[in-house]
C-alpha cells in the first residue's frame, strides 16, 4: 500500500469530511496519512488531438497485429503506452483510459463538462476553462494539498511567475490544475531560413547568373511594402562575432549608394527587372551598407553568428528568391514562395502574426490571449493596440507581393510545410527546430534539393520599447534584437474533478506530484529505461540521459524523425499533463543543420544579442512573461463570457485548430480598406483601417475585457507582494 503525508488541521477536516479512509491513523506527531490501496484505479481522459494521441494505443493503424517496440514488448490496440505503463507500475496504480475522442484538449474537456464530469478521475483541459470551473467549485483545489505535492510545491516555489500562473484566487491562493510545460526557460519557436537558398543567392564573387529568372512585374506587380527600417544615417547594433566568441558592434550605413535598400528598390525597380537583377542589386547593397564586413559570405548577415538582418532586408531577399525559381531550383513551372505557415489550420496560420515581432510589436506569443507588459508595467493587448494592427497590415503588404504563400490559409494540404520542402518549393517559415529540420535529411526534399539545409537564424534587428532609452518622458525606442517565444507554462494541463474523493483522490495527488519529481520528469521527457542508453551527454552544461540506439532508430523508422509525433504516438508523452519536458531528448532527435543554428541562436541568447522575456518577475515588467490565468472572479468570467466575439470558442481572434474564422488572417490576405465581406456575426466588413480595426475591437467587449485583466493582475502582483 502507498501513503503519503498530509499536513495540518484544514486536511484533517477533509480527510473527515471526504472519508479518504475508513480508519485514518495517525502518527505519535499528530499526523495523518492519506492512503491508496495497490491497483487503484484512476479513470483518465488524457490527450493532444486525436486517437493517437492518448495514454494508450486506440488506434489501430498504430498497432496492427503487433507493435514491437525499444522494450521487445509487442504493443496491442487498446495497451497502455510504455510511459504509462511505467507510470502505472511505479505508482502500483491502474490506468483506465476514458478519452472521449475529441480532436483537442478544450473539446475534449468540453465533453466532459456536459457530462458534470462524471465518469473521469483526472483530465485535461485548457487553464483558463479549468479555472473557471474550480471557481465555482468543480475541481479540486490542489493548493490544500501542496504540503503533499513537494515536488510540485517546490517547483512553485522557485518559479514565481509560474505560481502567478496557476493562483485563480488572490484571497485563498486556489490552485486548479497542474501545467503542462513543453520545456522551460528556453526558446521556443525560431526563424527558419533555408540557407541553401541564401548561399545560392548571395555568397561568392562577381555577379549572380542564372539562365532564367522572372521579371519584377512577373511576380510581384505592383510594389506595396514600404521601409520600416531607417533610410539616412547610420545604425550600430550589437552583434555576435564571427566565430561566437563574444559581442562587436556592426554598423548599418545607410549614406552608402543604395540608403535603405526597400526605399531603393521601390524607386529604382521597374516591371522589366529581372530576379538576377535583383540579387546583383541586393548583393551591392549588403557589400555597401556593411563597408564589405561580410566579404563574399553575404549569407551571413541571415545565417551567421553575426548575423545583422531586419524587415527591410528580409523583405529585399524575399523578393530576389521569388523571382528566381529556375535559379534555386532548376525548373520553372511552379514558382517558389518566401514565408509559409506549418499548416492551414488556425492555430498554424496565426505563427505567421509572429513575423510582426521583426517590426518590433509585442503580444502574438503570449501565453495569455494577445497580452504583454509594457516597459511602465502596464497590461496591454495586442489586439487594441495600433503597432500590432499596423505589423499585420505591413504582412498583408508582403502578401500583396506574392512573398507570402498565397491563400496560406487554404492553398494546401494541411501540412503545408512538407509540400514546400519536398517540393523544394518554400524559404522561411517560423515554428519549431527540432519538428521542422527533419527535412534536412529526408530522402524525399534531398531528391530534389541535395544541399537542401533549413536552420534557426538569430532574430531580426528592430526597435523596441523596453524602457532603455527615454528622453524626457519619450520612449525613444531601441534597435536591438528581442523574443518573446520563449518556454513557460503552456495554456493547458490536467486537473481532477471535485467528486473525486477517497483513495481515489489520495492516487490522483500522487501521480500529479510525482510528475513533478526527478525521476517523473526523466521518465515523462526520455521514456522507460529501455529508451535510454544508461550513459550521459552534456546539454546545456548539464547531464542528461543518452537516448539508446534502439529508440532513436524507432523516432526514424515510426515517425520519420518527428520527435513530437513519436512521443506522443509511440511513447505516450508530450501530452498535456502536468510535467516539465526536458528538451534534451527533442535535443538528440534535431538534424545537424538545426543543431548548428540553434547553437547560434543559444549563443547569442547568452551573450544578450538577442534579448527576451522570461518566467522570472523583473523590476522591468516589459521582460516578465503574463501569467497564463489571471484570477478574475467568477463574476468578472461571466461577464467577459458575454463578449463572444474576443473570448470563447466565437472569438474571431482564436488560435484554435479547426475550423476557425480569424480576422487578422482575413486583413493578411485583404488588406484594411478593401471592403472584403467578414463571414462572422460580429465585424462583418473589413475595417478601413487599424484605428478602425481598433475601434470595432474596443466595441465588441475589448475595453471591458483590457479592464478586467489589468484589475486581475493588479490584484495578483498584489499578491505576490504578501507571498514572496
Amino acid at each position: 500500500m502507498k501513503s503519503f503525508k498530509i499536513f495540518g488541521t484544514l486536511l484533517l477536516v477533509s480527510l473527515l469530511s471526504l472519508t479518504l479512509i475508513s480508519c485514518g491513523e495517525k502518527t505519535s506527531g499528530g499526523e495523518d496519512e492519506l492512503v491508496y490501496s495497490d491497483g487503484t484505479n484512476l479513470r483518465l481522459a488524457v490527450v493532444h488531438n486525436s486517437t493517437k494521441t492518448t495514454i494508450t494505443f486506440k488506434d489501430s493503424s498504430i498497432t496492427g497485429s503487433g507493435l514491437t517496440l525499444a522494450d521487445g514488448k509487442t504493443y496491442q490496440t487498446d495497451d497502455l503506452k510504455p510511459v504509462w505503463a511505467e507510470l502505472q507500475n511505479v505508482l502500483k496504480l491502474e490506468f483506465t483510459d476514458v478519452y472521449t475522442g475529441k480532436t483537442s484538449v478544450k473539446n475534449e474537456y468540453t465533453e466532459w463538462q456536459s457530462l458534470d464530469f462524471e465518469g473521469v478521475d483526472v483530465l485535461v483541459g485548457n487553464a483558463d476553462d479549468i479555472s473557471e470551473d474550480g471557481k465555482v467549485g468543480k475541481m479540486v483545489n490542489l493548493a490544500d494539498y501542496l504540503d503533499y505535492m513537494p515536488n510540485f510545491k517546490a517547483f512553485l516555489d522557485q518559479n514565481p511567475i509560474v505560481t502567478l500562473s496557476v493562483v485563480s484566487d488572490t484571497k485563498t491562493g486556489s490552485i486548479y490544475y497542474a501545467p503542462y510545460f513543453d520545456g522551460f526557460d528556453d526558446i521556443e519557436k525560431y526563424f527558419l531560413m533555408r540557407s541553401d537558398w541564401l548561399e545560392l543567392l548571395l555568397d561568392g564573387e562577381g555577379a549572380y547568373v542564372a539562365d532564367i529568372s522572372d521579371t519584377f512585374g512577373d511576380i510581384i506587380g505592383e510594389v506595396e511594402y514600404q521601409p520600416y527600417m531607417p533610410t539616412t544615417g547610420t545604425l550600430p547594433i550589437v552583434s555576435l562575432k564571427k566565430d561566437g566568441s563574444g559581442t562587436q558592434t556592426i554598423t548599418k550605413n545607410y549614406g552608402n549608394s543604395f540608403g535603405n535598400i526597400v526605399a531603393y528598390m521601390n524607386a529604382n525597380v521597374t516591371s522589366t527587372t529581372t530576379g538576377v537583377e535583383l540579387v546583383n542589386m541586393f548583393r551591392e547593397y549588403i557589400d555597401a551598407a556593411y563597408n564589405g564586413y561580410y566579404g563574399t559570405k553575404r549569407s551571413d548577415l541571415f545565417a551567421g553568428y553575426d548575423a545583422c538582418w531586419d524587415a527591410d532586408e528580409l523583405v529585399a531577399l524575399l523578393r530576389c528568391i521569388v523571382t528566381n525559381t529556375y535559379g534555386l531550383t532548376g525548373q520553372n513551372d511552379t514558382k517558389v514562395t518566401g514565408i509559409f505557415p506549418r499548416e492551414t489550420t488556425p492555430n498554424r496560420t496565426s505563427d505567421l502574426f509572429s513575423i510582426t515581432s521583426m517590426f518590433g510589436v509585442r503580444g502574438s506569443e503570449s501565453r495569455h490571449d494577445y497580452l504583454y507588459f509594457d516597459a511602465q508595467g502596464k497590461l496591454r493587448d495586442a489586439r487594441g493596440e495600433p503597432d500590432f494592427n499596423e505589423g499585420i497590415n505591413k504582412l498583408n503588404s508582403l502578401y500583396g507581393e506574392g512573398l507570402i504563400l498565397k491563400d496560406f490559409d487554404q492553398a494546401l494540404p494541411k501540412t503545408v510545410a512538407k509540400t514546400m520542402y519536398q517540393e523544394n518549393l518554400g524559404f522561411m517559415i517560423y515554428d519549431y527546430c527540432q519538428t521542422q529540420t527533419i527535412y534536412n535529411e529526408d530522402e524525399t526534399t534531398l531528391s530534389k534539393a541535395p544541399n537542401f539545409n533549413l536552420t534557426p537564424v538569430i532574430n531580426p534587428v528592430a526597435k523596441w520599447y523596453d524602457g532603455t532609452n527615454v528622453v524626457g518622458d519619450v520612449d525613444q525606442g531601441t534597435f536591438m534584437r528581442f523574443t518573446e517565444s520563449w518556454r513557460s507554462v503552456k495554456t493547458n494541463g490536467w486537473s481532477i474533478p471535485s467528486h473525486v474523493t477517497g483513495e481515489k483522490l489520495a492516487a490522483a495527488i500522487k501521480l500529479f506530484d510525482f510528475m513533478y519529481s526527478p525521476e517523473g520528469g526523466i521518465l515523462m521527457s526520455y521514456g522507460p529505461a529501455a529508451w535510454r542508453s544508461g550513459n550521459t551527454i552534456t546539454y546545456k552544461g548539464k547531464q542528461i540521459p543518452e537516448l539508446s540506439p534502439a529508440a532513436l532508430e524507432e523516432l526514424w523508422g515510426l515517425a520519420g524523425g518527428n520527435y513530437t509525433n513519436y512521443a506522443r504516438m509511440y511513447l505516450g508523452s508530450t501530452l498535456p499533463v502536468g510535467f516539465v519536458k526536458d528538451q534534451g531528448m527533442e535535443y538528440q532527435c534535431t538534424t545537424e543543420g538545426g543543431k548548428n543554428g540553434a547553437a547560434i541562436v543559444s549563443t547569442a541568447i547568452a551573450e544578450n544579442v538577442i534579448k527576451h522575456v522570461t518566467p522570472f518577475i523583473s523590476g522591468n515588467l516589459f521582460y516578465a512573461m503574463v501569467p497564463t490565468i489571471l484570477p478574475s472572479t467568477a463574476e468578472q468570467d461571466l461577464l467577459l463570457s458575454n463578449y463572444a466575439g474576443i473570448t470563447g470558442s466565437t472569438s474571431i481572434y482564436t488560435r484554435e485548430s479547426s475550423g476557425k474564422f480569424n480576422i487578422f488572417v482575413e486583413v493578411i490576405k485583404n488588406g484594411f480598406g478593401s471592403g472584403a465581406a467578414l463571414e462572422n456575426t460580429f465585424i462583418t466588413t473589413m475595417p478601413a483601417s487599424a484605428a478602425d480595426m481598433i475601434s470595432q475591437f474596443g466595441s465588441i467587449g475589448g475595453q471591458a475585457y483590457i479592464v478586467v485583466k489589468q484589475s486581475a493582475w493588479e490584484k495578483l502582483e498584489a499578491y505576490y507582494e504578501r507571498i514572496k
